[in-house]
Parts: C-alpha cells; structure tokens; sequence
C-alpha cells in the first residue's frame, strides 16, 4: 500500500510540474507565446524582422545556385565555340603552311632544272642583282 501511493504522489507531481511549467510563461512557450514576462514589443518584432531577414538570404542563396547552373552552361557553350574558332584557325594555318611548303618546293625544283644562267637572268630581270 505505502508503495502505492508512493508512486502516485510521484506521479501526481511529475503531471502538475508539466502542467505548469506548460501554463507559465516560461522562454515563451504555452499559452503566452512569444509574449513572455519581461519582453518588450520591439524585441518580438526585431525577431520577426531578423527572422523575414534570413528567409531572404536564404532565397537569395539558392536564387544564385540556380543560376550559377544555367551561367556555367553558358560558360560551357562558350568554351566549345571558343575551341571550334581555335580549330578552325590552327586548321587554316595547317593549309597554308602546307600550301607555302608546296609552293617553295615546287619553286625549289624549278630553280633546280635551270642552268646558273637563267637563274641570274631572272634575278637580273627581277631585280635581284646584289654588288658586292
């Protein structure tokens, strides 16, 4: 019997300090949220506005994430076209070294069937005579 009401007194007890620590005003929670003892009005609407802040930031932050994607396909869009006008350029100055190549030899052979006379008859025509 007297463990009985041992553990009932307990557990009264244990049910009422919960119940009144749910009544109080405790940190501003129960009935009186946000509106504990003490607190003036500027402090819940300095919350309030710190509180709108960070939802702001927040959004902004993932705001950015989003379009830093869509920036970096861009980016990438724009260094493929940058590496295709580089091909195409080193594509172009392979041809035209390929073409001078095969203009100086075909130039080279003529110069190799022609006696040394005709060679300084050219010269002499094209205006390439040199005094030493």
């Amino acid at each position: 019997m007297k463990k009985l009401l041992t553990i009932t007194l307990i557990a009264i007890m244990t049910l009422g300090s919960q119940l009144a620590m749910a009544d109080g005003p405790g940190n501003g929670k129960g009935k009186h949220k946000g509106k504990a003892k003490g607190k003036p009005s500027f402090v819940e609407e300095k919350h309030r506005a710190h509180a709108e802040w960070k939802r702001e930031k927040e959004y902004e932050k993932a705001y950015k994430k989003e379009n830093k994607r869509y920036e970096d396909d861009r980016d990438d869009d724009d260094t493929w076209e940058r590496r295709r006008d580089e091909q195409r350029r080193s594509e172009d100055r392979r041809r035209n070294d390929e073409r001078w190549e095969r203009n100086r030899r075909d130039e080279s052979r003529r110069n190799n069937d022609r006696s040394l006379g005709q060679v300084i008859l050219d010269g002499v025509r094209n205006g390439q005579t040199q005094n030493n």
